[in-house]
């Protein structure tokens, strides 16, 4: 029960403010949709990129979490399905914090430029992409530019405060919880009686994941994290207030 308890306080910290370990996205106009290039047969190493979705959060308002699921489910998840076999790993970060990087969504994965190139090409043309730029909803994507790796080990968009063993043995633990998370979307979103619209569709599918996770992720995803590491105690850092 113990560790149990100091999960939840972990979860509901990070719930409640996001994570500010990924790197914020420069400022500046949304990069226009353009046609892939070939680039030189020497450059089939994976690296990691990162394409952030930076979001309209109005000053005075609770940070708007349902966009987040729009894009997921209808824009990364057809790519994943598409691009899955040339994406060694991947994960979706989400954060909203009032300073340069505010309220965003990103997509991080690693894969060779050549695949980068188009699944960014395939970001920047989706409908839904343009739609929410149109509506303001979305103020700007930003993507890592494939002429310019950076990132080629397995562990350099871990935390670095990390051990270097966790480090790298942590992209794998997170690309399951994303894909859990998506698989779930998928699943509320298969219910009969959704709104038809895109955007009530997709708040109405995120106050059910909340509620979810509310009443069965201390169970289904918690205590069996807690079991896999045989229910030993964990320190737990709090910087705020934890609501459980």
């Amino acid at each position: 029960m113990r560790v149990l308890v100091s999960l939840l306080c972990l979860a509901a910290l990070l719930a409640q403010t996001g994570c500010a370990t990924v790197p914020a996205a420069p400022q500046g106009p949304s990069r226009p949709a353009v046609a892939p290039t070939p680039l030189s047969a020497g450059e089939e190493v994976p690296y990691w990129w990162y394409s952030r979705f930076r979001l309209a959060w109005p000053d005075g308002e609770p940070a708007p979490w349902d966009p987040d699921l729009l894009l997921a489910h209808r824009v990364l998840r057809p790519i994943l399905q598409g691009e899955g076999d040339q994406v060694d790993l991947w994960r979706f970060h989400r954060r909203a914090r009032r300073d340069a990087a505010g309220r965003q969504f990103s997509f991080i994965y690693r894969a060779t430029p050549a695949t980068a190139q188009r699944i960014q090409a395939r970001i920047d043309a989706d409908p839904e992409v343009a739609r929410l730029l149109r509506k303001g909803t979305l103020i700007a994507v930003h993507h890592d530019d494939p002429a310019r790796p950076q990132r080629p080990g397995i562990g350099e968009t871990s935390d670095p405060a990390w051990t270097p063993e966790m480090q790298r043995a942590w992209p794998s633990f997170i690309m399951g919880v994303s894909q859990h998370w998506l698989d779930l979307i998928h699943e509320l979103d298969a219910r009969k009686g959704l709104p038809r619209a895109a955007d009530a569709r997709y708040a109405t599918i995120n106050d059910d994941l909340e509620m979810l996770w509310r009443q069965q992720g201390g169970h289904a995803l918690l205590h069996h994290l807690s079991a896999v590491f045989g229910y030993r105690e964990l320190y737990v850092t709090s910087r705020g207030l934890l609501k459980l």
